[in-house]
């Protein structure tokens, strides 16, 4: 398992642009801290293309925003409609940060790996999938993460941590990942596209 936490505030360059992302992460086995780590979206693609090469599955997070919520009128639209609607509901969040580089991440998997599995859900994930798309969330009172400390709080809290409860009912967000895999042309199950991501909270240095 390789687990890599992306720094969106280490993003260099206008809104919508990608290239300098500062991430850090380490494999299961491996308890040095940082022991991958890099600062382009070009070394993150890598990283996560060889785990995948490998049979390595991959978690990957970011310390944005992975759900965008919606109000009632469209959440019931969303609830009638098909998994395209919601697709089309998250595109005014494709160049905020994370999103945007995510898209530019799986878009590439899409093209070199079009069979890969997307989830942001931990039980589908520790089942069979590839990668798992969490949202690293900064304890009570810090403003910001870092990727090294978001990395580490996955591994300490995988076992324990939970998918999102029954108040975040299907139709109130819009799943941003999922949706972003979605356009990729990577396989994410549609369920998830109405339901937060799964979050991480961060602690420690």
């Amino acid at each position: 398992m390789l687990v890599i936490a992306v720094q969106t505030g280490s993003m260099g360059g206008p809104a919508g642009s990608v290239g300098s992302v500062g991430w850090a992460g380490r494999r299961h086995d491996d308890d040095r801290p940082d022991a991958s780590s890099g600062a382009s979206s070009a070394e993150l693609f890598d990283a996560v293309f060889h785990a995948l090469h490998d049979g390595e599955q991959v978690a990957l997070g970011f310390d944005g925003p992975l759900t965008l919520p919606v109000s009632a009128d469209q959440g019931a639209a969303a609830a009638q409609a098909d998994a395209d609607e919601l697709v089309r509901q998250a595109g005014p969040a494709a160049t905020q940060p994370g999103i945007t580089e995510l898209g530019h991440l799986l878009g590439q998997l899409g093209t070199w790996r079009p069979w890969t599995t997307v989830s942001t859900s931990l039980s589908r994930w520790k089942a069979n999938t590839s990668i798992l798309v969490w949202e690293a969330v900064p304890a009570e009172g810090s403003a910001t993460v870092t990727a090294s400390a978001a990395a580490e709080s996955f591994f300490r809290q995988l076992q324990t941590a939970t998918e999102p409860g029954p108040e975040a009912a299907a139709g109130t967000v819009v799943n941003l990942a999922a949706a972003t895999a979605r356009q990729a042309g990577l396989f994410v199950d549609a369920s998830e596209l109405g339901r937060p991501a799964v979050s991480i909270t961060v602690t420690g240095g």
